[in-house]
């Protein structure tokens, strides 16, 4: 019979919950999640190590699901599976599209999601299950040195090798004594000889290489947690109940004896005072910016429309990231809110005032932009204004309509996370060189000059927007003598077909197929050669 430990609800609970792995064999149960890791790790090295990143990690992220589901009992609920695989699908989806640092992020977390939700028999709610995966994560070898260490004490193994270790150990007598007859075999057989001199041995020492062997183990650190994943504790339903006994605590009126301030530092008429003071400096703030941003008043001379709003263009944002958290110590359970009926109505009006700032801030970035082109972080600093300015309007729903602190976390867990994955799906190189060649004086008259040099670096997916606008600006004869166009411009053949034979050559290789790089190969295939020669270039009407 299993052995059983008490609970605080006075439910045995078996020691083979308590003690994973839950098996009558724990030695087989370890062997054969280490040939199947052992197998994750083969697969790996065969599609990453020296390749390029690309659809191979869609593959292999697929398999490492098929592979958790193989080994890991499922409990979830027909819903909660079909949850499970939309966003492991989704996640593969960004793949797809482009294996880049935000997407292959992205991917691996919706596996590890995958993996917990499809080995949870309850439902939990999305904070658990993300923390779960990032433990998930994060646990690498020390989970796999658990595991060692509890199939040893499961196997009454206590005095001996682990099972893992004990297999690998039990090899190197039979491999020592085989390279000592194969030695003497070679020296007394000629022909044997002549066999293993063509081995190669530079091969096999780059197969045993450390740089290779590190990514061998950072591999096996994060398959092993999805192929042993550790099912909710019963515990779980006792810490959910003292947490929402906790919360119940401090919305009681007894809790105004019991304050996180003593010093009154936050007290009701501090917050108070405080709301009064923030929405009269805010609104001399909003009044300058309704003036000099939105209704053109005259700015004092020596400066530009552009210095003055690139001098507020992140400071604003600060500024409300601060206020956001006031709104949140003003607006806590059984806190001034709740006391003082004049605190609503100005935390509304001041909250109101900060997404006034936030809109005056994304206008602020667009001169900025106008003036001084299009860049990677101020595309950026365009998206964390917007998810700012989402987040200040979700505060304003969570106080009108009365919602719970938790609503307003997973409301902008949920816009942050849509917003992210969107992004995959943005050929942000495109948009930026799309964007400043559009806006150029080159080819306007007006704006920023463009800078050759940058548009370069962002690579062969700026290649379309190049060919499209090279000739266009050859045909105006707008550039500037001096300028960085003019200086460049008969290089930029020789740049574009130098970054065009680089992407023919990454995607030679299968692995690193993407979507979006499909794209530009067809275009780069109908489009073999740059449609411009520098400054002599013709224009293409129609372009």
């Amino acid at each position: 019979m299993p052995s059983s430990v008490p609970t605080a609800n006075s439910i045995p609970i078996p020691a083979e919950v308590i003690e994973r792995p839950p098996t009558a064999r724990p030695r087989r149960w370890l062997q054969a999640r280490l040939g199947l890791a052992a197998g994750l790790v083969l697969l790996a090295d065969l599609l990453f190590y020296g390749h390029a990143l690309g659809i191979s990690l869609a593959y292999f992220l697929a398999t490492l699901a098929a592979a958790s589901l193989w080994a890991n009992p499922v409990r979830a609920s027909g819903r909660s599976r079909a949850l499970a695989l939309l966003l492991l699908g989704a996640g593969l989806l960004a793949i797809v599209e482009e294996a880049n640092l935000l997407s292959s992020v992205l991917a691996i977390l919706s596996t590890a999601v995958f993996a917990v939700m499809i080995s949870q028999q309850r439902q939990a709610r999305w904070q658990e299950q993300m923390r779960e995966a990032r433990r998930m994560l994060l646990a690498g070898a020390f989970r796999l040195l658990g595991d060692i260490g509890r199939v040893s004490r499961l196997s009454g193994l206590r005095r001996r090798v682990p099972g893992g270790f004990g297999w690998v150990t039990s090899w190197i007598i039979p491999l020592a004594f085989l390279s000592v007859f194969a030695t003497l075999f070679a020296s007394a057989n000629p022909l044997l000889e002549s066999w293993l001199r063509r081995i190669d041995l530079r091969l096999l020492l780059d197969l045993l290489s450390p740089w290779r062997m590190l990514f061998w183990l950072l591999i096996l650190c994060l398959v092993w947690p999805m192929l042993h994943v550790r099912a909710a504790r019963k515990r779980n339903a006792q810490k959910l109940a003292a947490q929402e006994l906790a919360a119940q605590e401090l919305a009681a009126p007894a809790a105004k004896a019991i304050t996180f301030d003593p010093y009154g530092l936050f007290g009701d008429a501090a917050i108070l005072r405080s709301l009064v003071l923030f929405n009269a400096l805010f609104a001399v703030q909003t009044g300058l910016d309704i003036a000099y941003l939105w209704g053109g008043v005259a700015l004092p001379d020596g400066m530009s429309y552009a210095t003055y709003a690139h001098r507020g263009a992140y400071p604003l944002v600060v500024t409300a990231l601060l206020a956001a958290v006031f709104v949140m110590i003003a607006m806590r359970p059984a806190g001034p809110a709740a006391r003082k009926a004049a605190i609503r109505p100005l935390v509304l009006a001041w909250v109101g005032q900060n997404i006034m700032l936030m809109v005056s801030s994304l206008l602020r970035l667009d001169l900025y932009v106008a003036a001084y082109s299009l860049t990677w972080l101020r595309l950026v600093a365009f998206i964390w204004m917007l998810l700012v300015a989402i987040g200040l309007v979700l505060i304003v729903i969570q106080i009108s309509g009365r919602k719970s602190t938790n609503w307003l976390v997973s409301a902008n867990a949920a816009a942050l996370a849509l917003t992210l994955y969107g992004f995959c799906f943005v050929n942000t190189p495109a948009v930026i060189a799309n964007y400043n060649f559009r806006h150029s004086q080159e080819l306007r008259g007006t704006g920023p000059r463009l800078d050759v040099s940058y548009l370069t670096s962002l690579g062969p997916q700026a290649i379309p927007a190049l060919d499209r606008y090279a000739p266009r600006i050859a045909a105006v004869e707008r550039a500037l003598p001096g300028s960085s166009w003019s200086r460049d411009v008969s290089t930029l053949p020789i740049t574009r077909d130098y970054k065009a034979n680089k992407h023919r050559a990454e995607q030679a290789d299968w692995r690193a197929w993407g979507f979006r790089a499909w794209r530009l190969s067809r275009y780069l295939a109908n489009t073999p050669t740059a449609p411009f020669r520098g400054k002599s270039s013709p224009a293409t009407p129609g372009q």
